[in-house]
């Protein structure tokens, strides 16, 4: 049974209205686009109705390093295989295509790791600038400021996912396991090639059963080469309205009920951040934990990152990111299960997954932070697709997310701060916090 009072019908109603609202007049809305750069200027106006004050920065980011490095890396793995049956079949008769074949694919391997995997910048450089923005809204304590609880959500939509969208995981899947598998096995068999052949004497042919047999494996990957391909459709952008309009408008509601029932902590200021970019690997929160650390770390402060609020049944704490190479916090875990289970739902930790949210992005620069995500990790088709429409989303998850937001709040500012919560944090989640 819920024990706060939630939040009113005319925050829930201007949720619903405000997400359909940008998907009808803020199409198209990439990392980096003039639509999310507008969006943002849009918002900012509308939070400016609750907040005492409302920053918009820019940012310059690379937005296609992200995902753009996955075509090339598909090409890549189509000539490692191509190269190695022109030596097999001795067309190549020396170690220069085995050389270059381990240059290229040690390359994209890096690109998938550092990339993908670490949502760290590697390639970003290769890849045309574009500017994407953040926005900050505060509402200020009675008081001195002595915390800062920040809920962040984030403007920008993705590129659709091709199969996520024909067939959800049981297209993903394969796929993404056979490219990604393939890869990692043409890197190891490539190594194993050019010691082989740099260490021959003169040219040996392949005459063993074990070089025919590694040749018949790499054409088998071929087709996972060629369909990797073809994940990202950049012609389409989806709308978003699920990742990540309703976190946007979960964290601004916060600042909304607050307002409207002139609501002020003594001493903790709570917070509205609208990143931009989270989809070209989290670069938008990036941007603002490393311009802002010395401020955020001078005045204890915690962030909620919401994405995608769709289903209740879903709603998971995320103590750790990027693949599991990043350490969220326990003890801001620990405040948002306790306002879950205030709220009436008990939510439990995720397991490991392929991704990140924004919460990772301050993380990496010592700021207190955790995920809190609505999402099935076996994905359903709206996820990065065109489905993902004002018509396809909960409205009970979204207005139930907004209460555990206000009731963290609550709990945030009536324990005095953050450490009231670390201990328990520790026990629940078992992990270890990770105080950098």
């Amino acid at each position: 049974m819920r024990l706060t009072n939630g939040a009113s019908e005319s925050t829930q109603r201007y949720m619903i209205e405000g997400i359909r609202y940008i998907c009808e007049h803020f199409k198209d809305r990439a990392p980096g686009t003039h639509s999310e750069r507008k969006a943002q200027k849009y918002l900012k106006g509308e939070l400016e109705q609750w907040a005492d004050e409302v920053e918009m920065e820019d940012f310059d980011l690379h937005p296609a390093a992200f995902m753009g490095w996955i075509p090339p890396a598909g090409i890549i793995g189509i000539l490692s295989v191509i190269f190695y049956w022109l030596t097999y079949r001795r067309v190549v008769e020396n170690a220069a295509l085995a050389v270059i074949s381990v240059i290229l694919v040690l390359f994209a391997l890096a690109c998938l790791v550092i990339e993908f995997l670490m949502y760290r910048e590697f390639v970003d450089f290769l890849f045309p600038k574009k500017i994407s923005r953040n926005v900050m809204a505060r509402r200020k304590p009675s008081g001195e400021i002595k915390r800062r609880i920040v809920f962040c959500g984030h403007t920008d939509a993705a590129n659709e996912w091709t199969y996520s969208l024909h067939g959800g995981l049981k297209s993903l899947a394969p796929v993404m396991g056979g490219s990604i598998g393939g890869l990692i096995f043409i890197t190891i068999f490539d190594l194993i090639w050019a010691i082989y052949a740099l260490t021959t004497n003169a040219y040996t042919p392949y005459q063993s059963k074990f070089w025919l047999v590694m040749g018949i494996i790499q054409l088998i990957l071929i087709p996972f080469f060629i369909a990797i391909l073809f994940f990202i459709n950049w012609r389409v952008i989806v709308d978003g309205a699920n990742d990540n309009l309703t976190a946007d408008y979960i964290s601004m509601g916060v600042l909304k009920e607050m307002a409207e029932n002139n609501k002020r902590y003594e001493n903790t200021e709570v917070c509205c951040l609208l990143t931009g970019s989270e989809e070209a690997g989290l670069r938008g929160a990036v941007a603002y934990a490393k311009r802002h650390q010395k401020e955020l770390q001078e005045i204890e402060t915690v962030v909620i990152s919401m994405d995608t609020m769709r289903e209740i049944e879903q709603l998971q704490i995320y103590t750790q990111g990027c693949t599991g190479t990043q350490k969220n916090s326990n003890a801001v875990g620990e405040l948002l299960y306790e306002a879950g289970v205030n709220c009436g739902i008990e939510m439990k930790e995720t397991d490991v997954y392929p991704g990140a949210v924004d919460a990772e992005g301050f993380s990496r620069y010592g700021i207190e932070a955790v995920g809190f995500c609505g999402v099935n990790h076996d994905p359903k088709t709206y996820y990065h697709t065109r489905l993902d429409t004002p018509d396809n989303m909960s409205e009970e998850c979204i207005n139930l997310s907004l209460d555990i937001c206000l009731e963290a709040a609550e709990l945030y500012d009536r324990q005095g701060g953050i450490e009231s919560f670390r201990e328990e944090g520790r026990k629940r989640f078992k992990k270890g916090y990770n105080k950098k």
